[in-house]
């Protein structure tokens, strides 16, 4: 029996790559949590980039766990995925503090 699907790890990295991955799948829930409460665009914003940090470290445990730790890359623009992801996840940070909250004045 061929165990090539199934990493065996031993590594404390790929432990703190798998518990960073639970986590942000945590924290995406929660954000869509609050979005659905609120309905907001600032809300909105914080749930994509909650969504793209997990997206970031669901594919960074898995280039550690198959990969050996090498970055994938986006084909044809020959940028590194984590970093894209990571990108986005920023800009979309930086715009959910951007707007205004609904109801504040000032």
């Amino acid at each position: 029996m061929s165990l090539s699907f199934f990493p065996v790890t031993s590594d404390a990295n790929d432990v703190l790559h798998f518990l960073l991955a639970l986590f942000s799948v945590g924290l995406f829930v929660v954000s869509i949590g609050a979005f659905v409460r609120r309905r907001g665009s600032r809300y909105m914003f914080l749930m994509l980039a909650f969504g793209l940090l997990c997206m970031d470290q669901l594919v960074t445990l898995w280039q550690e766990l198959y990969y050996g730790g090498f970055l994938l890359l986006i084909p044809y623009v020959d940028l590194h995925l984590v970093h894209f992801l990571e990108l986005l996840m920023m800009v979309s940070f930086a715009i959910a503090l951007v707007i205004p909250a609904k109801g504040l004045k000032g």
